[in-house]
């Protein structure tokens, strides 16, 4: 069980490193060069990695043969709970700590992993091997 645990665990932080690089990467476009607000620049890379990383985490790192459509939906909710939780991270960090939109959308990133597996280990993939 444990090991099993951190087998997943390992997984999901690689998956999450190539999700994360598709994330900041379209922030950091649509915010430096595209002059979208941040907030919105932030939620369009957090919805870009996770469209990347949803195959990988249910064919690979938890081995789930449900269909797609029964985990799409828990998976978007888990997901989507973690992305108001991480802009409502980020307003406080720019708009009352000050901290630069560049540095408070990578502490989102890091705080956004840790529920991210936690929702999808529990609520998403629960019954997977």
């Amino acid at each position: 069980m444990i090991k099993n645990l951190s087998t997943q665990a390992a997984k999901f932080i690689i998956i999450g490193i190539f999700a994360t690089i598709i994330n900041y990467l379209c922030f950091y476009i649509l915010y430096n060069f595209v002059h979208i607000n941040y907030m919105l620049s932030s939620a369009i890379g957090f919805l870009s990695g996770v469209i990347a990383g949803f195959p990988f985490n249910k064919n690979w790192t938890f081995k789930s043969n449900k269909q797609s459509l029964k985990v799409i939906i828990p998976y978007i909710t888990v997901y989507l709970i973690s992305l108001i939780l991480s802009l409502i991270l980020l307003k406080i960090q720019v708009e009352i700590l000050n901290i630069n939109p560049k540095i408070a959308n990578f502490i989102c990133i890091c705080f956004t992993t840790v529920t991210n597996f936690l929702g999808t280990k529990i609520f998403v993939f629960r019954n997977s091997k």
